[in-house]
C-alpha cells in the first residue's frame, strides 16, 4: 500500500528546498507508527482485534474542541503524494496538500475510502464471526446490506443531545479516547468518520486507489448515479417546526415515522423462525436505536402540535389570519389522510397512529377560547352583572374576529365557525358552573338567571348568528337543570325571608310612629311604599327572567303579603281601641294617623292584584285574604272619621224640620259648615277610600235629614204652609246636592229622595200624589208604608179614603217580584225610623179643628184678610 511503500522515505527525513523537514512532521509520522497503527496492517497480518485497536486509538483523536487534533488514516495518502512531490522537486507539503485536495474535490467521500471503507463496513457487520476481511464476509449477503442510504444523524436523538455532548468532553479528556466497551459501537464510529469526511472539502481518489479498486467497482463508477433526496436529520426537522414551515416539517416527520414502521417490520420478520440475523436485530443497541427514533418522532409531533396550536391561538388575536393558519389546515388534512391510510391497512402496525389532529385541533380551539375570556375569579360578590357583561362583550368580539379571520381559511367540512362557537359556549359553561358552586347573593342570582335565559340567547347567539347560522340545539345548556332549579328556589326563599323578617320589623317600627305622631296633624305613612319596594325588586327581576319564575315569585310574595296585611289589620284595630279609651285631646293627630293608615290600602290592593295575576287557586285564596284585611282597615278608618264628623253635626239635625226651622236656617248652615271644615282634612285621603268616605258621609247626612222629617214635628194646616215647607225641603236638598258634588261624591242617587217628598207634600189631587209615590218607591225600593204615611201626616191629609188609595200604591209595589232583589247600595229608607211625635189624640183634634174651621169659613161672609191674620195662620 502507499503508506507502507513510502514509509522508509518518511523515516529518513531530509531537506525540502534546502532545509530540514520540520520536527512536527517527523514526530507525526513516528506517532502514527507507534500509536495509530494502520488498520490494513492488522488485516494483512491476520492479527486479531486490529480494527478495534485502530478505532480505539483514533476515535479520541478525531476531534478536540471541535477541530482536528491528528490526521485520520486517510491522510497517509497525502503523505505519499507529498513525498513523491518532493522527489520531483515540488514545493513541499503545502503544495502537495493543496494538489491532493484539488484532485479529490467533488468526489464522494465513500468512494475515496476505497477498500479501507469497504473493509471497515464489512468488518463491522461480521463482528464476532472471525477475522474481518476487507472484502467482506463470504456467503449470502445479509438483508441489512441492502438497506438504503441512512438518515444523517443529529448527534443521536433529541433526548441524548445533552448526554452526547458530555460524552465527547469526557473522551477528549482521556489520552486514548473512550476505553470502555470495545471502543464504542461500530455504527457510531462509522457515523463519526463520515461526518468528519463530509465536513471537509471533497477529495479525489489517488491513482493508486483507483488502480487497486476491483473491476466490479470500476463498472459501478462508470454508470452515472442519480442521487436520491437525502432525508433530513431530527434537528433539521425540528428547525423547520420552529421556523413554522409546518407542512414541510410534517412531511419529513411522516417519512421518519414510516422509517420507524419499516424498521419495526423488518425486525419482526428477522426475529421470526428461519431468520438469518435474529441475534443482530434483537441486540440491545439496535433496540435502543429503534426506541430512540420512535421517541424522536413523538417529540417532533409534540413540537409540531405546539406550533400548530400557537398559530390557532394567535389567529384569534391578530387582525388577520396570516399564511400560517393555512399551513395548519394543510397539516391537519395531511395527518387525517395518514390516519385513514393507516386504518385501511390489512394489518395496521402497532404504533401511535391515529394521531387524530383534527380532534386535537378542536381541543386547541377550546383552550384558546378559554384563555381569551375573563376568569371567574374576577366576578366579585354583588357585581356579577358587570362580570357577565364583560363576558358577553368579549365573546361577541372574539367570535366576530374568528368569523372574519380564521373561519374562511378552513374547508367547509370542518364547520369551523360552529367549532369556535361550541368552544366559547363550553368555556362560558365552565365559568358559570364554578360561579354557582359557591353561595350567591340574591341580586347575583337574578343577574345570572337573566343572563342564562335572555341575554346570552339574545345578545350573544342572536348577534353572532346574524351573518352565520348556528345550530343552537347542539350547544346544550349553560348550566344543568338541577343547578337552575336550585337558583330559582334560592329566589323564593329570599322572598319568604323578606316577608317574615324584614317586613315584620318594618311593621313594628310603623306602629311605634303611630303613637309618637298623635300630636301632629300632617302625618304621612311610608309603610306601603317601603314594603312594596322590597317585594317589587323580586317581582320585577323574576318577571324579567321568565314568566314561570315571575309567577312563582309573585305567588310567594302574595302569600307572605297576605300574612303581613293580616298583622297590619290587627295592629290598626289595637290602635283605635287604645285611642278610644284615652282622652280626646289629640283628636287632630288621631284623624291624620287614621287617614295615613287608610292611605296604605290602595297601593297594597294594587300590589295584591298584580301578584294574583297568575290565576292559581293558591293565589286566589291569598288575594282574597289580603283584600279582606284591606277592606277591614278601610271600613274601620271610614267609620272612625265619619263618626267623628257626626258627633259634631248630629245635635244640629235635631233642630231641623220644626216650626222654628221654617224661618231659621242656623242649624242647617252649621251642618254645612262643619261638613266642609272636616273634609278639608278628609281630602288628604287617597281614592278609592276617599270615595267610600264621602259616600258614607253623604248617605248618613241624608239619613239624618230624613229622620228629622219622619219625626212629624210639623203638620201643615194650610196650602200656604205646605208650599213653604216643600220649598224649604227643595232648597236644602239642592244645597246638599251641590255640596256633595263638590266633595266628589259618587252617591248622586241619594239627592232625589227629599225632592220627591217635597212634591208629595205640595201636590193637591190624589192621582198626582199616587204617581209621585210610585216614582219614589221605584227609586228607593226600601221605602215602606209607614214612611209614606208619615209624609201624608205632615201634609195634613185626614181623609182615610184618599190615604188608603195612596198607601195601596206602596203595598202593590212591595208585593211585586221586581223588588225582591234589593241592592244594599240602594238602601236608604231602611235605616230611617218613623218616630212621629204627633199622638193619635192630637191628630184627631187636629182633624176636628180642620173640619170645623172649614165649615165656619164656608158659612160666614168673606172678608179681606189682613197681613196679621195671614201671619197667624202661617204660625198655626
Amino acid at each position: 500500500m502507499p503508506v507502507l511503500k513510502n514509509l522508509p522515505g518518511k523515516l529518513k527525513g531530509g531537506k525540502v528546498n534546502g532545509e530540514l523537514e520540520t520536527p512536527r512532521g517527523g514526530e507525526l509520522i513516528l506517532r502514527k507508527m507507534s500509536l495509530n497503527r494502520n488498520p490494513f496492517d492488522d488485516e494483512l497480518g491476520g492479527g486479531g482485534g486490529g480494527e478495534e485497536e485502530w478505532s480505539e486509538g483514533n476515535e479520541s483523536s478525531l476531534l478536540e474542541g471541535g477541530t482536528l487534533r491528528d490526521r485520520n488514516p486517510f491522510e497517509d495518502e497525502e503523505d505519499e503524494n507529498e513525498a513523491n512531490e518532493e522527489r520531483r522537486g515540488g514545493t513541499g507539503k503545502g503544495s502537495s496538500l493543496k494538489g491532493t485536495l484539488d484532485r479529490i474535490r467533488g468526489v464522494s467521500p465513500l468512494k475515496t475510502l476505497g477498500k479501507l471503507g469497504k473493509g471497515l463496513r464489512m468488518s463491522g457487520r461480521s463482528k464476532g464471526e472471525g477475522t474481518p476481511s476487507p472484502k467482506g464476509s463470504v456467503g449470502l449477503p445479509s438483508p441489512m446490506q441492502k438497506k438504503k442510504k441512512g438518515r444523517r444523524s443529529s448527534e443521536g436523538s433529541l433526548l441524548r443531545i445533552a448526554g452526547r455532548c458530555k460524552e465527547s468532553l469526557r473522551k477528549e479528556s482521556l489520552p486514548n479516547g473512550d476505553l470502555g466497551s470495545e471502543g464504542g459501537d461500530d455504527s457510531s464510529r462509522r457515523l463519526s468518520f463520515l461526518k468528519m469526511v463530509r465536513g471537509g472539502k471533497p477529495k479525489r481518489e489517488s491513482v493508486t486507489d483507483r488502480v487497486s479498486q476491483d473491476p466490479e467497482e470500476e463498472k459501478v463508477e462508470e454508470v452515472p448515479e442519480v442521487k436520491p433526496r437525502e432525508p433530513l436529520s431530527v434537528l433539521e426537522i425540528l428547525q423547520l417546526v420552529t421556523k413554522r414551515d409546518l407542512l414541510l416539517a410534517d412531511t419529513h416527520i411522516l417519512e421518519l415515522e414510516q422509517e420507524c414502521e419499516e424498521a419495526a417490520a423488518a425486525a419482526a420478520a428477522l426475529s421470526s423462525p428461519g431468520g438469518v440475523s435474529a441475534e443482530e436485530v434483537t441486540s440491545p443497541s439496535s433496540k435502543d436505536g429503534g426506541r430512540r427514533k420512535a421517541k424522536d418522532v413523538e417529540l417532533l409531533y409534540e413540537a409540531l402540535q405546539k406550533e400548530l396550536w400557537d398559530v390557532v391561538r394567535e389567529s384569534l388575536r391578530s387582525p388577520t389570519a396570516g399564511p400560517n393558519l393555512g399551513l395548519v389546515v394543510q397539516v391537519l388534512q395531511q395527518e387525517e389522510q395518514a390516519d385513514r391510510d393507516w386504518a385501511q391497512r390489512d394489518t395496521p402496525p402497532a404504533g401511535p397512529r391515529p394521531r387524530q389532529l383534527k380532534q386535537r385541533w378542536k381541543e386547541a380551539v377550546a383552550e384558546a377560547a378559554d384563555a381569551t375570556l375573563p376568569q371567574q375569579a374576577e366576578a366579585q360578590a354583588g357585581q356579577l352583572a358587570a362580570y357577565l357583561e364583560r363576558l358577553r362583550s368579549q365573546v361577541v368580539d372574539n367570535l366576530a374576529a374568528a368569523r372574519r379571520n380564521a373561519v374562511p381559511v378552513y374547508p367547509e367540512e370542518y364547520a369551523a365557525f360552529h367549532v369556535y362557537v361550541q368552544s366559547y359556549h363550553q368555556a362560558i359553561a365552565r365559568r358559570l358552573q364554578k360561579i354557582t358552586s359557591s353561595p350567591l347573593q340574591v341580586a347575583d342570582i337574578y343577574s345570572l338567571l337573566d343572563w342564562i335565559y335572555n341575554i346570552y340567547d339574545r345578545d350573544v347567539l342572536g348577534v353572532v348568528s346574524i351573518t352565520m347560522p348556528i345550530n343552537r340545539s347542539q350547544l346544550g345548556p349553560l348550566l344543568p337543570s338541577e343547578t337552575v332549579d336550585k337558583l330559582e328556589l334560592d329566589c323564593l326563599n329570599s322572598v319568604r325571608d323578606k316577608v317574615t323578617n324584614e317586613l315584620s320589623q318594618v311593621l313594628d317600627e310603623e306602629e311605634k310612629r303611630w303613637t309618637e305622631m298623635l300630636q301632629s296633624e300632617d302625618y304621612q305613612s311610608t309603610l306601603a311604599s317601603t314594603v312594596i319596594q322590597k317585594l317589587q325588586v323580586d317581582l320585577d327581576r323574576s318577571a324579567a327572567v321568565n314568566r314561570n319564575l315571575g309567577s312563582r315569585v309573585a305567588q310567594c310574595s302574595l302569600n307572605g303579603l297576605a300574612d303581613f296585611l293580616y298583622s297590619f289589620k290587627k295592629k290598626v284595630e289595637i290602635f283605635h281601641e287604645t285611642f278610644q279609651m284615652e282622652s280626646g285631646e289629640r283628636v287632630n293627630g288621631y284623624v291624620s294617623t287614621t287617614i295615613a293608615q287608610v292611605n296604605c290600602c290602595p297601593p297594597f290592593r294594587n300590589f295584591v292584584e298584580r301578584c294574583g295575576q297568575s290565576g292559581s287557586e293558591l293565589s286566589e285564596e291569598s288575594a282574597r285574604r289580603a283584600n279582606t284585611s284591606l277592606d277591614r282597615i278601610v271600613h274601620q278608618g271610614v267609620k272612625v272619621l265619619s263618626d267623628r264628623l257626626f258627633e259634631n253635626i248630629r245635635p244640629f239635625f235635631d233642630k231641623l224640620v220644626k216650626r222654628k226651622w221654617l224661618n231659621n236656617t242656623e242649624a242647617y248652615d252649621a251642618i254645612m259648615d262643619i261638613i266642609k271644615e272636616h273634609f278639608k282634612k278628609f281630602r288628604r285621603m287617597d281614592s278609592p277610600p276617599y270615595q267610600e268616605l264621602v259616600g258614607e258621609v253623604h248617605r248618613r247626612v241624608l239619613i239624618e235629614y230624613l229622620r228629622a222629617i219622619m219625626r212629624g214635628r210639623i203638620i201643615c194646616t194650610s196650602l200656604k204652609m205646605r208650599k213653604r215647607m216643600a220649598s224649604r225641603l227643595r232648597d236644602e236638598s239642592k244645597q246638599l246636592k251641590v255640596l256633595f258634588k263638590d266633595l266628589e261624591s259618587a252617591s248622586s242617587w241619594l239627592d232625589s229622595a227629599v225632592p220627591h217628598l217635597s212634591e208629595i207634600i205640595l201636590l193637591e189631587d190624589t192621582p198626582s200624589i199616587q204617581m209621585e209615590v210610585g216614582v219614589l218607591v221605584r227609586e228607593f225600593p226600601d221605602i215602606r208604608k209607614k214612611h209614606i204615611s208619615a209624609i201624608l201626616n205632615i201634609r195634613g191629609m185626614t181623609r182615610q179614603t184618599e190615604r188608603q188609595e195612596i198607601l195601596n200604591i206602596v203595598k202593590d209595589i212591595e208585593n211585586s217580584d221586581s223588588l225582591t232583589q234589593l241592592s244594599r247600595d240602594r238602601a236608604l229608607f231602611s235605616e230611617v225610623p218613623v218616630t212621629s211625635e204627633v199622638h193619635c189624640l192630637n191628630l184627631g183634634l187636629s182633624r176636628i179643628a180642620l173640619t170645623a174651621s172649614s165649615c165656619f169659613s164656608s158659612l160666614r161672609p168673606r172678608r179681606k184678610r189682613t197681613p196679621d191674620r195671614e201671619v197667624a195662620d202661617d204660625m198655626l
